[in-house]
């Protein structure tokens, strides 16, 4: 047997740090999910992410089946007022959907910081950047095309608080959810053909639950998304409340707002933040931790000085 025999047959620990799959030395992309195999895209390592901000937090857990975390977030708070917040699912069929999510949370939510401190920016217009800039993120994705998978790609839900208003955007079905004491609320709508069977009388709400097209979007962020706006919703509060937005590794175990409400209502009085996601995120694994979750909490104060 030659050396250079022995050395191959000695490298099997090789293999990919996102999905598992086996490489051969010199690989610069994997066979199996299409990851780029260098250090400027790493995959995620840590089973459970945390931040914790005091009046937001979020959390980011791989789940109990899938063998990595391809949700991601990003998080930032000036104030009670005034708070950033991004949540991508990067797709699973997809190639390098961990990588997909990552840039496209740190690409909107770097236009929605500057947004949050520049009063002349209009919200709408900021959220449709950053949205905007999510997907030129995605398309910048390094993948290989030799493997049987679709584009990079991610869903996207995002908020940008300022002064207390509250202006969320959205594409595929991650979602956004509303919480004060006289109101449970889901801010968005899924794009998905469940949810559009149903917006068309097609289908009612328990039909569409039990639908295998629930989780079939029909809207994403990438480069062979559909062509169509991001929608937008807007929201003044009159009191302090609750924005959750999540990823569907948490909603598929509480998918109203009444159920998701009741959740956070069990805890104890003042859940804090980083209780409330730590918790929705146990629940979610409790529960059969069929997918990777993602949740971020953030207390909105809208009178606060």
């Amino acid at each position: 047997m030659s050396t250079e025999d022995l050395n191959l047959t000695t490298r099997t620990d090789l293999s990919c740090p996102s999905c598992g799959a086996a490489l051969q030395p010199g690989d610069r992309f994997c066979e199996r999910c299409g990851a780029r195999l260098d250090e400027s895209h790493p995959a995620a390592g840590d089973l459970r992410v945390e931040l914790d901000l005091g009046t937001a937090a979020a959390v980011s857990d791989q789940g109990l089946v899938h063998r990595r975390n391809e949700d991601s977030f990003r998080l930032e708070v000036a104030d009670a007022r005034n708070a950033v917040v991004v949540v991508c699912d990067g797709i699973s069929s997809a190639s390098a959907g961990n990588v997909a999510a990552r840039d496209a949370a740190e690409a909107a939510g770097a236009v929605l910081s500057r947004a949050m401190l520049d009063l002349a920016y209009d919200p709408r217009d900021a959220i449709v950047e950053a949205i905007k800039a999510a997907v030129e993120a995605v398309i910048q994705v390094e993948w290989t095309t030799r493997i049987k998978r679709v584009d990079p790609s991610c869903t996207l839900v995002s908020a940008l608080c300022r002064n207390g208003d509250i202006t969320v955007g959205w594409v595929g079905d991650s979602r956004a959810y509303w919480f004060d004491a006289d109101d449970a609320r889901q801010l968005t709508s899924d794009d998905s053909f469940a949810e559009e069977g149903i917006a068309k009388g097609l289908l009612t709400p328990e039909q569409a639950a039990k639908s295998p097209f629930l989780h079939s979007i029909t809207h994403w962020v990438g480069p062979d998304a559909p062509e169509r706006p991001p929608r937008l919703v807007e929201l003044s509060p009159e009191r302090p409340g609750r924005l959750v937005l999540c990823t569907d590794g948490l909603w598929n175990y509480a998918p109203s707002a009444r159920e998701l409400g009741g959740l956070i209502d069990g805890l104890p009085p003042g859940a804090a933040p980083a209780a409330v996601a730590r918790s929705l995120a146990d629940m979610a694994n409790d529960r059969g931790g069929h997918d990777n979750i993602t949740v971020a909490v953030v207390d909105i104060d809208p009178s606060a000085a």
